[in-house]
C-alpha cells in the first residue's frame, strides 16, 4: 500500500495534534491544589465581644502622623502605648518594650529556645486622614453597625495590630511562651513613607537580630478571587512592585494661542504622554503570578486547568487575557498612572511651562531605572525628576519552603476550605524594607476582607465584619502557639 507524502504529512501533523492533546489533558487533570504539609488540627479560636470592644477602643485614637505637615498633632501618638497597657495588660507588663524613632512600638516575647530565629510580626498603627464628610459614620467613632465595624484603620492596619495584641493577652493568659522569641512591631509612619521601620532594621542589625520569618500586611482572605473561582482564597505577598514619581517637566518660549506650535511645552508633554500610555510595556509573568493562578485553576474547570495547567503552550494567551482588563494588566507589566497636570492660567496663553506626574508601579523584571528611561524616550528634552524610588522587592521563597508552608499550614487551620496562593502586592508596605535583608518576609493579613472593603482603604467608609475580626484573632493566636513547628 502506497503512502503519499501529503498523507504522511497530515498523519503525521495528526498524530503530533493527538499528542499534544493528551498532554494537555493529562496535565489539567494532574492540576491539583498544592497539598498542606503537616496540616494542623482544625482550629476553634476566636476572639470575643471583648476582644471587639477593645479593638474599638484602639480605633477611636486618631493617630494620623501627617508627615508634610509640620503643625501636624501627635498626641493621638503620645496616647496610644498608655492606652494600649490598660486595654493590654499583661502584653504591655510582661513583654520587653522598646520604642524605635520616638514612637515605633516594640515588644519582644521571649522565646524558650534561645538557639531558633527569632519571628517579627508586623503593623503600624498610623492611619491616613479621613475627613467625616461622606462617611456614614464618624471614621473615629468605631461604629458598629450592621454586623461591620466603622471606622478609620479597621483594614489598614489596626485590625492586624489589635489581632496580634489579643493573641498576645490570651496566650500569656493561659500560661503560654512561645518556642522562639517573637517581636510584636507596629510603626507610627508607614502611611507617609517614614523612617521608623527603616530605623528598627538599624537597631536589628545593632544588637545582632537576624529573623528567620517576617509577617506583614498584604495579602487576605479574598472573597471574589479571579477566574471565577466560587470560593474564599487566601493570597500571601511574597513580593510588592516598585514605585517611583516621576515628576515631569518641558519648557518651551511660550507664546499666544492664536499661533500654535507642536514645539509648544503642552503639545510636546501631551503628545510624548499618550505615546507613552498608549504603548505600555510588554506583558510578562513571573513565578510567583503563575503559581496562583495555577492554584486558582487548580478549583476551575476544566478548560481553566488545561489552559493554565499547559503555560509551556498557551503563556502567551494567558498574557494577551490578563492585559485586555486593566485590573489584571498590572499583574503582568510596571504601569504608569498620570495623576497631575499642569499647564496655561489662562485659555488664550500657551505657557512656557507643562508639568506632569506619572505615578509608576515597577514590576519584579524590571527596575526604577528601566522605567524612568521609558518616560525619557518617550518626551525627548523633559526633565524627569524621580521622588521616593523603590525598587521592586526582592522575591522570598515559597515553593517547598518551611516558612511559607508553616503560613500556609496556619490558615488551612483557621481557614480549612479556603484556597491559598501567592501574589506580587501592588502596593507599598513597610515589608519592602525588611525583604531587604530577611530574605523570608512575607504580607499577609489573617483576616476575611470582601472585595468592597478592600477598595475602601483610605477611602470612604473603611470597614470590617465583627466576625471576620474575631475570626482573625484567631489566625493570630494559632500563628503563635505553633511556632515550634516552624522550621526555619
Amino acid at each position: 500500500m502506497r503512502i503519499s507524502k501529503t498523507a504522511l504529512g497530515a498523519g503525521a501533523v495528526g498524530a503530533v495534534l493527538g499528542a499534544g492533546a493528551a498532554v494537555i489533558a493529562r496535565n489539567a487533570a494532574k492540576l491539583k491544589p498544592t497539598p498542606i504539609p503537616d496540616p494542623l488540627p482544625a482550629s476553634n479560636e476566636r476572639g470575643t465581644d471583648e476582644s471587639v470592644e477593645r479593638f474599638r477602643e484602639m480605633l477611636k485614637l486618631p493617630t494620623v502622623w501627617g508627615r508634610e505637615d509640620p503643625d501636624a498633632d501627635h498626641t493621638p501618638f503620645d496616647n496610644f502605648v498608655p492606652r494600649m497597657r490598660e486595654l493590654y495588660p499583661r502584653t504591655f507588663s510582661q513583654l520587653e518594650l522598646t520604642m524605635i524613632d520616638t514612637y515605633g512600638i516594640l515588644l519582644k516575647w521571649k522565646g524558650t529556645d534561645p538557639t531558633a530565629s527569632p519571628v517579627v510580626f508586623m503593623a503600624h498603627h498610623d492611619v491616613v486622614e479621613a475627613n467625616p464628610e461622606g462617611w456614614s459614620h464618624d471614621p473615629f467613632a468605631a461604629d458598629v453597625a450592621d454586623g461591620r465595624i466603622w471606622a478609620r484603620g479597621t483594614v489598614d492596619t489596626k485590625c492586624i495590630l489589635a489581632g496580634l495584641y489579643e493573641a498576645a493577652e490570651t496566650l500569656l493568659e493561659r500560661g503560654f511562651t512561645p518556642a522562639r522569641t517573637v517581636y510584636l512591631w507596629s510603626s507610627n509612619t508607614e502611611e507617609d513613607n517614614g523612617p521608623t521601620t527603616p530605623a528598627l532594621i538599624a537597631y536589628f542589625e545593632e544588637h545582632g537580630i537576624v529573623p528567620g520569618l517576617v509577617l506583614d500586611e498584604g495579602g487576605a482572605i479574598i472573597d471574589n478571587p479571579p477566574l471565577g473561582i466560587s470560593r474564599d482564597f487566601a493570597v500571601i505577598g511574597v513580593a510588592e512592585k516598585g514605585l517611583a514619581n516621576a515628576y515631569i517637566t518641558v519648557d518651551s518660549a511660550g507664546g499666544h494661542a492664536s499661533t500654535p506650535s507642536p514645539d509648544d511645552s503642552t503639545a510636546r508633554l501631551v503628545t510624548g504622554l499618550e505615546k507613552l500610555l498608549s504603548n505600555p510595556p510588554k506583558p510578562k509573568t513571573n513565578a510567583p503570578l503563575e503559581a496562583m493562578l495555577r492554584e486558582l485553576a487548580s478549583y476551575g474547570s476544566f478548560g481553566i486547568r488545561a489552559v493554565l495547567g499547559n503555560l509551556w503552550l498557551f503563556r502567551p494567551i494567558v498574557r494577551r487575557v490578563l492585559t485586555a482588563d486593566h485590573e489584571t494588566a498590572s499583574m503582568v507589566r510596571s504601569t504608569y498612572a498620570l495623576t497631575e497636570l499642569q499647564g496655561s492660567p489662562a485659555a488664550n496663553v500657551l505657557p512656557k511651562q507643562a508639568k506632569a506626574t506619572l505615578n509608576i508601579r515597577i514590576d519584579p523584571h524590571e527596575s526604577v531605572h528601566e522605567v524612568v528611561e521609558r518616560v525619557r524616550d518617550a518626551i525627548p528634552g523633559a526633565i524627569v525628576d524621580v521622588v521616593d524610588p523603590n525598587e521592586p522587592s526582592r522575591i522570598s521563597p515559597f515553593e517547598d519552603d518551611p516558612g511559607y508552608d508553616y503560613l500556609r499550614r496556619v490558615i488551612h487551620s483557621v481557614y480549612p476550605d479556603a484556597g491559598i496562593a501567592p501574589y506580587v502586592q501592588s502596593s507599598l508596605s513597610d515589608a519592602r524594607h525588611m525583604s531587604r535583608v530577611f530574605p523570608r518576609t512575607y504580607r499577609f493579613a489573617g483576616f476575611l476582607l470582601r472585595g468592597d472593603q478592600r477598595s475602601r482603604i483610605h477611602g470612604q467608609d473603611e470597614n470590617i465584619d465583627v466576625e471576620s475580626f474575631k475570626r482573625g484573632v484567631g489566625f493570630y493566636i494559632e500563628l503563635i502557639a505553633n511556632l515550634d513547628k516552624l522550621e526555619v
